[in-house]
């Protein structure tokens, strides 16, 4: 039980949790294993050549010994995987590249030759590790036939060397195809693994935009009932004490606040359809004033109303690569803040600028402004609203629809305000090519 333990610590010895991928952490483990059967090897080796004292062969195998442990701590102190993997087979395969010109012990040194094939599949790859063993197997059949009648050269048996070259690619091709039948696992563990994560990221963000879900609901639509339950709870209760023009005042109030719950319910529908992604995402190349003149005309209206000025300063021709139907959506959101809390003869401007591969867009006023308070909830996507200098109320979802549209296209948002001076919104959309 003791030996089995020792060796399963040999083998996950490796610090293979800093590596990210399933192929990584697989050439880990199999790099600190043949670390550790190296350094057996070679110990037994210098004790070999110790005990026959055999200086030459002893010097060699402290060489390789220590070149080993130095590709060791650049593997286990520095974390190289790659490089010091394709080090050690290179130098596993020069060592038994000299092995074999030297003859080793009694000319037998053509048997260290199939300790090769496995490390250098597994731990370089099918494609990389071929080469190299195609390269050492060449090099030295080169070797055995011009090198074969000089009288330095190991006497090897012919029937010997074949027989060892034959078993050298079996081992090769087994090798091979454990490497292939681990690259086919590893494709679809990799599928799995993404699958997982993605699933991981859904429930997440689900468990988060329930919070925000029931948050809206609570603060936003809870306002809105409570204040149609109050006017309706004084309409009853003093009915017949309040004169007819109070009493049409309270009913129209109740038909204003009717309609304030449609638009909040209709806004929480848009917003739950946009986190569900059932909500169509189209980006095409679209120009920015056509939208801006559909949103203007939309509040005509109420701009004209409020005596208000708009000013538009952006290239008649620019384009954006976007979907249009959420693009004004965000505009209609914007230019109706902005009219909201404009006071009357105010102004409000829309301008657009390209930097690099994005426009930048403002649409900024000069009304009432945003409290330190009331801008941090806004960064922060909390549901709040304020009435605008008309009285007119609002959902408190507005912004968050925007934002949660620029997200769609992984674009920016800010936004800047100072209570009394007024408020600029700033986003970007992708330039169209």
């Amino acid at each position: 039980m003791k030996l089995k333990e020792f060796i399963k610590q040999l083998i996950f010895s490796a610090d293979s949790y800093s590596y990210k991928g399933i192929e990584e952490k697989k050439k880990s483990i199999l790099l600190n294993l043949f670390f550790n059967f190296y350094f057996l090897v070679m110990l037994g080796f210098l004790i070999f050549n110790l005990v026959c004292a055999n200086i030459f062969y002893l010097i060699v195998n402290v060489l390789g010994f220590l070149c080993g442990l130095l590709l060791y701590y650049f593997f286990r102190a520095k974390q190289i995987l790659h490089p010091v993997a394709g080090i050690f087979v290179i130098t596993i395969s020069a060592l038994v590249t000299f092995l074999i010109l030297t003859g080793g012990v009694s000319d037998t040194a053509l048997v260290f030759s199939l300790l090769i094939p496995v490390p250098a599949i597994l731990l370089l790859g099918k494609r990389n590790g071929l080469i190299v063993l195609a390269v050492f197997l060449v090099l030295n059949i080169l070797a055995f036939f011009f090198f074969n009648d000089r009288p330095w050269f190991p006497n090897y048996n012919t029937h010997m060397a074949g027989r060892t070259a034959i078993v050298f690619m079996l081992i090769s091709l087994t090798a091979y195809a454990n490497e292939y039948v681990f690259g086919v696992l590893y494709q679809g563990l990799e599928k799995l693994s993404k699958s997982l994560k993605i699933s991981q990221y859904r429930y997440k963000t689900l468990a988060v935009n329930k919070e925000k879900f029931v948050s809206l609901v609570s603060h936003s639509l809870g306002d809105h009932i409570g204040k149609f339950a109050d006017t309706a709870a004084l309409l009853h209760d003093e009915y017949y004490g309040l004169s007819e023009p109070k009493r049409r005042q309270l009913i129209k109030k109740l038909a204003t606040i009717s309609r304030q719950n449609q638009k909040l319910l209709y806004d929480l529908q848009k917003w739950a359809t946009v986190q569900s992604d059932t909500i169509p995402f189209a980006p095409k190349p679209i120009k920015l004033e056509k939208i801006y003149r559909e949103v203007i005309e939309l509040y005509n209206p109420l701009i004209e109303e409020k005596k208000l000025s708009f000013f538009l300063k952006m290239k008649s021709n620019s384009e954006v690569f976007a979907d249009d139907n959420m693009v004004g959506a965000i505009l209609r959101g914007l230019v109706s803040n902005a009219i909201k809390f404009s006071y009357s003869e105010g102004e409000v401007k829309i301008s657009a600028r390209e930097d690099k591969d994005k426009m930048v867009i403002t649409v900024s006023d000069k009304g009432v402004g945003m409290s330190e308070e009331d801008l941090m909830r806004v960064n922060a996507s909390f549901s709040f609203s304020t009435e605008g200098t008309w009285m007119e109320s609002g959902t408190g979802i507005g912004l968050i629809l925007v934002k949660e549209f620029l997200q769609k296209h992984q674009c920016d948002f800010h936004v800047e305000s100072r209570k009394g001076e007024g408020t600029e919104v700033t986003f970007t959309l992708p330039l169209a090519e």
